[in-house]
């Protein structure tokens, strides 16, 4: 199978490494470079699982994992009155991968460890699509709660392909973290891209996970102070579902699983040694450009 100019950049951490594997494997199929963009650190400051980090790191030799430190109390407060945290460092994530794509690759498919491509008909629609003659397309994704089983009957578009060229600090380091790379970036630009027959070509599991890990994820993820995820959660799984979810409601059908999601705890046999690209403090703020983002900033 063909592989575009593509490097695929993925956010990733240990609550996701469920889906790592599919995710991975699928995007392998059409790009040239993966790049896996990993923090020491959960976001609500909690210590990653070392191990299965390093299990994750070694079962992937032909992926580069960038992993970098989480250091929070580096960065000046003023910045936490432009960025909120939870988005800042979703946002340095994909910075921080970006840095790390080859200079040859033209473009750059931005996706969450749980977004799945379906690597064989995205790599046929990239085949005849006019895919870089737009700066930046939002793709369409099937989406999921509580069981891959469960897909809703409305489709997201949270994936983004952008062109390297077009790409800058400012619209990286957003506080609107993917929507900023498409709505901050000029034309030509679609979005809700799908396949010929109108299907996605990408299947998000979001929420397809124990309670044990909804309940990480809503205290990690950008939406915490939404609303008391916590307690949602567990009203979720204190029953069976329901057809809906507590996030959009949306509506569901059953559906064979497009990938095997296992709840079983993850394991990955090791290979041979991994690419692991370590950052701390100085190489982040070298990597931010910290006086020109400052200024970007007015401070």
């Amino acid at each position: 199978m063909k592989k575009h100019s593509i490097s695929t950049v993925i956010n990733f951490c240990s609550n996701e490494s469920r889906f790592i594997q599919a995710t991975i494997e699928q995007a392998s199929l059409f790009s040239r470079q993966v790049i896996i963009a990993v923090c020491d650190h959960f976001f609500d400051g909690t210590p990653e699982n070392r191990p299965l980090l390093d299990q994750v790191y070694a079962a992937f030799p032909d992926c580069l994992f960038v992993e970098y430190a989480f250091i929070p109390q580096k960065i000046p407060k003023k910045i936490w009155k432009k960025i909120d945290p939870a988005h800042f460092w979703h946002s340095l994530s994909r910075l921080i991968g970006y840095s790390c794509v080859d200079e040859e690759i033209e473009t750059v498919l931005f996706l969450d460890a749980d977004e799945v491509p379906d690597g064989k008909r995205f790599g046929e629609w990239l085949d005849c699509s006019d895919y870089m003659q737009h700066t930046t397309l939002k793709l369409s994704n099937y989406w999921y709660f509580r069981e891959p089983c469960n897909q809703a009957l409305r489709f997201e578009d949270s994936i983004v392909l952008a062109q390297r060229r077009a790409l800058d600090l400012e619209i990286l380091l957003h506080e609107e973290e993917r929507d900023a790379i498409y709505n901050l970036l000029p034309g030509p630009k679609r979005r809700h891209v799908t396949d010929s027959d109108g299907a996605p070509m990408f299947h998000h599991y979001s929420w397809v996970r124990t309670q044990e890990e909804m309940l990480k994820k809503v205290n990690a993820w950008g939406h915490r102070g939404d609303r008391n995820w916590t307690d949602l959660v567990k009203e979720e799984f204190s029953q069976p579902f329901r057809g809906t979810d507590f996030i959009h409601g949306y509506t569901y059908r059953a559906v064979k699983p497009f990938f095997t999601i296992s709840f079983d705890p993850p394991h990955f046999p090791a290979k041979i040694a991994p690419k692991v690209k370590r950052l701390g403090k100085r190489e982040i703020f070298q990597l931010m450009k910290l006086r020109k983002f400052w200024n970007f900033l007015d401070f």
